[in-house]
């Protein structure tokens, strides 16, 4: 559907996380906030006061009931996806959500068939695929500028980034993980989709619990509390092969005796390799001039990835375009987590 309808949105979660899309909606003259709910009516009023949204809910289940929305972007803790998405989806709305998907691959597989059943768009909300710097990236590879890519390194990994200890962030039960799965997840599904998401066959994975469980390498994201625990990992570290011999390094941690955390993404190719620093948006190309090694650094037009994330988002509602971030491949990316620990935890190389 096109022309100048306004999609109603709602936004189920007032946390933090919420603040950066409520900021994308704003640029995007085809949606309207009708409605936010969380678990927290006083922060969800607070959000709704800064963004000017009509109407403050305590449950997400009575808004989906009670306002007339097209879609809701899902902003609660990773343990509450796969429900929320659910109820959303099977009130008939379209669906984006935060990452990761869901805590495992089984809830990820369930929300792929509640949205087929809707006939209704899921989408994941990868944002650092639109980044300038990765979308640079990509059509490199896809025009084969790199020639065969053979191998990846890729992490994200924080001197003191812990978030929230003793919140949902640092309990399993609720976050289905540590670092791997809150912010390693990113540079996964970044690398993936770059390489076009290659069939994985070996998974190697290891965690360690250094700094969480002696309350060292907190950040100030989140609130502290002390009637909690930290039952995950600080550090998650894996080895992955591909049925097509691609091979991955990865690395995610929130705590770690290193410089100044670090985003990156290394790609190795037979005519070239990239060298992708998120946090300094930093891009380099490393090939061959006349026979001998050459940089180039590259500086792609900046523009605000969680806009365009949104902006397809609405573009695929209307569809205009599908989704850059399919449920499916996000399916693939917590497939990958799910064996990441599990390799963890039995010691032992998993086979997919």
């Amino acid at each position: 559907m096109t022309g100048q309808r306004k999609w109603k949105i709602g936004i189920i979660g007032a946390g933090g996380i919420s603040e950066a899309h409520l900021e994308a909606i704003r640029d995007e003259p085809r949606a309207e906030v009708v409605a936010i709910a969380d678990v927290s009516e006083e922060t969800a009023a607070m959000r709704a006061a800064r963004h000017n949204i009509p109407r403050v809910f305590a449950d997400y289940r009575k808004m989906l009931e009670e306002t007339e929305t097209d879609a809701v972007v899902i902003c609660v803790p990773n343990y509450l996806h796969a429900a929320a998405a659910k109820a959303a989806l099977a009130a008939g709305k379209h669906v984006l959500c935060e990452k990761p998907m869901a805590m495992n691959s089984q809830e990820a597989e369930e929300m792929i068939a509640a949205a087929k059943n809707a006939g209704t768009i899921l989408m994941v909300g990868q944002n650092n695929r639109f980044r300038s710097e990765a979308r640079y990236v990509k059509r490199l590879l896809d025009e084969g500028k790199l020639g065969h890519v053979y191998h990846a390194k890729a992490g994200w990994v924080r001197r003191s980034g812990i978030p929230g200890w003793g919140s949902w962030f640092t309990r399993k039960e609720m976050a289905g993980g540590g670092p791997l799965i809150d912010i390693g997840v990113h540079m996964l599904d970044l690398t993936l989709w770059l390489v076009g998401h290659p069939k994985p066959v070996t998974v190697l994975g290891q965690t360690y619990a250094q700094f969480g469980p002696r309350k060292r390498g907190l950040s100030e994201w989140g609130r502290i509390d002390d009637g909690g625990y930290y039952d995950v990992e600080d550090l998650a570290v894996a080895m992955i092969t591909f049925e097509n011999g691609f091979t991955l390094n990865l690395d995610a941690s929130w705590a770690s005796h290193i410089e100044k955390e670090n985003v990156f993404l290394h790609l190795y190719g037979s005519e070239g390799g990239t060298s992708l620093h998120l946090l300094d948006e930093r891009l380099s190309l490393y090939h061959e001039w006349n026979g001998a090694p050459a940089t180039t650094d590259i500086q792609p037009k900046k523009e605000k990835e969680r806009v365009l994330l949104f902006r397809n988002f609405i573009d695929s509602i209307e569809g205009t375009d599908t989704p850059v971030c399919t449920p499916e491949q996000a399916l693939y990316i917590n497939r990958l987590i799910d064996a990441i620990y599990l390799s963890a935890q039995t010691g032992e190389a998993v086979k997919l």
